[in-house]
Formats: C-alpha cells, sequence, structure tokens
C-alpha cells in the first residue's frame, strides 16, 4: 500500500504509544511520519524507541510551531501515493480501513477519498451524525459533488493523493486554531468531487482537558473562521458560509468574548472580529436555508463582546485599548445618538 500515514505531535506521551501501534497495524508496507513539534516531555524518547524497532516510522523534528505547520512539513517529506492525516490521541477504528480507503480511491482514481466519523469520550460512542454536523456521516457509496456536500469538519477521515495537494499548493495555514477546516474547504472545492463509504473511517477521542483558550489562539481561530467566510462567499458555497458564522455564533461566541475581557487589553480580539463580521454575506446566509428568519442575529458576537466591555467599563475611557475610543464609538454610535435625543426631548419639556 503506497501510502504515508502524517501525525503531528507534542507532548503526547500518554497515547502516543497506542496511536502509533494502531496506525502501524494499518499497514504492510507504507511509512508513518511523526513529526514532534517541539515536544518538551518523554514524547521524544518514545518516538525514538519507536524508529529503532520498526523502519516504517520516520521521525521529522521541529521547534514547536503548531499541528497545521508540522502536517505541511509532512505533506513535503511524504513519499506514498496517498497521505492519511492522524492526530496523535485519535486512532483508526478498524484494522484494515485504511486499505479499504487505498483500494477504494485507486479503483475510483480519486483524489480524495473518505468515510464517516465517530467520536469517543471513553464511555460512550457518537457514530451517526445530524443536523449542522450530518457532513459527518455517509450512508451509501459513491461519488459526492462538493457543491451538494458543503461541510467543512473532519478532514482526518479522508485521504489524498499527494501530487494532487502539491499540484495545486494545498497546505495548512498557520493557525493554531481551526487550522482544518481552511484545509479541507479549499481542497474539496479544488477537486470538486471525492469519493465516499459509509464505513467510520477515523475515531476522535474527545479530550475532558478544556481548551487554554489565549489571545492568540482565539485570533488565530478568528483569522480561520474569516478564511472560510470569505472562500465560500466567493464560490458562494452557501451552506459552508452558514455553517461557519453559526459556529462563530454559537460554538466559538462564549470563548471569543471571556478570553476578550480577561486577557486582551489592547482590543485586539474586537478588532479582528468586526473584520471578520464586514465578510459575513446576509443574502447567502438567507439562501443557505439554514436559518430561519428569526435567527440570523448578524452581530451577534460583536453585540456581545462591545456590550460586555462596555458594561464593565474595560479601559475604554483610557488609551488602553488599542481600538480605544474612536472605534467603540463608531459602533455604538446609532444607541448614543439616540439616547442624546431622548435626554434633549426630556430637557425640552421637563
Amino acid at each position: 500500500m503506497n501510502l504515508s500515514i502524517i501525525i503531528p505531535i507534542f507532548n503526547n506521551s500518554a497515547t502516543i504509544y497506542d496511536c502509533i501501534e494502531r496506525a502501524l497495524s494499518q499497514l504492510n508496507d507504507g511509512e508513518v511520519i511523526c513529526i514532534d513539534d517541539g515536544s518538551s516531555d518523554n514524547t521524544a524518547k518514545i518516538l525514538e524507541d519507536f524508529t529503532r524497532k520498526d523502519s516504517r516510522i520516520r521521525l521529522l523534528k521541529q521547534n514547536n510551531q503548531g499541528a497545521g505547520a508540522a502536517r505541511n512539513v509532512g505533506i513535503k517529506e511524504a513519499k506514498g501515493e496517498y497521505i492519511a492525516f492522524l492526530d496523535a490521541d485519535d486512532y483508526y477504528p478498524f484494522v484494515d480501513i485504511l486499505a479499504k480507503l487505498y483500494n477504494t480511491a485507486i479503483a475510483n482514481n480519486a483524489d480524495i477519498c473518505g468515510g464517516s466519523f465517530m467520536s469517543w469520550d471513553g464511555t460512550s460512542a457518537v457514530q451517526k451524525f445530524t443536523g449542522d454536523m450530518a457532513g459527518n456521516t455517509f450512508t451509501k457509496e459513491g461519488w459526492i459533488d462538493f457543491r451538494d456536500y458543503q461541510f467543512d469538519y473532519a478532514f482526518y477521515r479522508f485521504i489524498y493523493r499527494r501530487e494532487f495537494l502539491l499540484k495545486n499548493q494545498l497546505f495548512f495555514p498557520n493557525y493554531r486554531r481551526y487550522q482544518d477546516p481552511p484545509f479541507m474547504l479549499r481542497a474539496f472545492a479544488v477537486a470538486g468531487r471525492f469519493y465516499a463509504i459509509p464505513d467510520i473511517t477515523y475515531c476522535y477521542r474527545v479530550s475532558n482537558c478544556p481548551v487554554n483558550w489565549t489571545t492568540e489562539k482565539v485570533l488565530d481561530l478568528l483569522c480561520g473562521i474569516e478564511d472560510n467566510l470569505r472562500f465560500s462567499a466567493e464560490r458562494s458555497f452557501e451552506r459552508v458560509h452558514a455553517l461557519n458564522y453559526y459556529r462563530l455564533c454559537t460554538d466559538f461566541c462564549g470563548a471569543i468574548v471571556d478570553t476578550a475581557l480577561r486577557q486582551d487589553g489592547k482590543g485586539l480580539i474586537l478588532k479582528k472580529l468586526i473584520a471578520v463580521q464586514s465578510v459575513v454575506n446576509e443574502q447567502i446566509l438567507k439562501d443557505s436555508g439554514l436559518f430561519s428568519a428569526n435567527e440570523y442575529e448578524l452581530s451577534r458576537p460583536l453585540a456581545e463582546l462591545i456590550a460586555k466591555l462596555s458594561s464593565q467599563s474595560a479601559q475604554l475611557h483610557g488609551e488602553g485599548w488599542f481600538i480605544n475610543k474612536k472605534l467603540f464609538r463608531a459602533y455604538t454610535w446609532p444607541i448614543r445618538s439616540a439616547g442624546k435625543f431622548l435626554r434633549k426631548i426630556k430637557h425640552r419639556y421637563s
């Protein structure tokens, strides 16, 4: 099987042994490329022990740059005709699943071939997805046009022809968060269609550890969402556009607001959020069918953030905020103007 499995690794000593063992069980030949992204625990020793025992493992090392940058190194260094991506705390659910994907891709000359997704929290598994996550599940085998599919999560349940990625310069953006959806959206849009099988091809381990959100991570998250909003608007991918906006308003809104209030003394998150908001296309959201007439709330994250900053007097009277008074005044002008008008009327008739 002419396939390379790429694993970005950072301080994964608790899970990396099982991860690599399961990856190796998928391959009679081929290779497993482990990119140590600057680990500071004993991950490096575990990896070095593996490389001495099994010639199918290639170990590459880099300073900590994030999973996206590590995967990009793997893409460039891979020797396989097809590439599979595996995170260090996840696993393949069946011993022969990559062989099935590989043989299916070869038989159909597919640039991208994949299957369904499963998540595991240690006690229970989710194997069928509906609603805004329905794209994680395939119910039948065959070609699917991406314009009909329009989903950009769980890229790692697919394998990709390496030549296709290199020819089209399809790499991961260098974001610490949300680098996967921009990669998947562009790869699938360029391919135009992909081949799907209903089998579960990837298992994601749900972590009990919450994300340690920092200003930098939130900014990268917003950059990734902005990338996909802009790309989907340019190509009229209505559902992808709506899905990314939906995640901004629901999945990530709390983390954005909380991090901005706790850490972002320069107002960088607020500034970026406004930039993201500017690429949201209301007509595309309407055309997507994902939102009802009462669910647009086109400035919910921005409005919530400004309201909380205002209520807590977060240095808006000083010059500590990068955006300071000018930007705050610009976005609260309607409310302030209405208030001034009402006060004038009150004084006139009092």
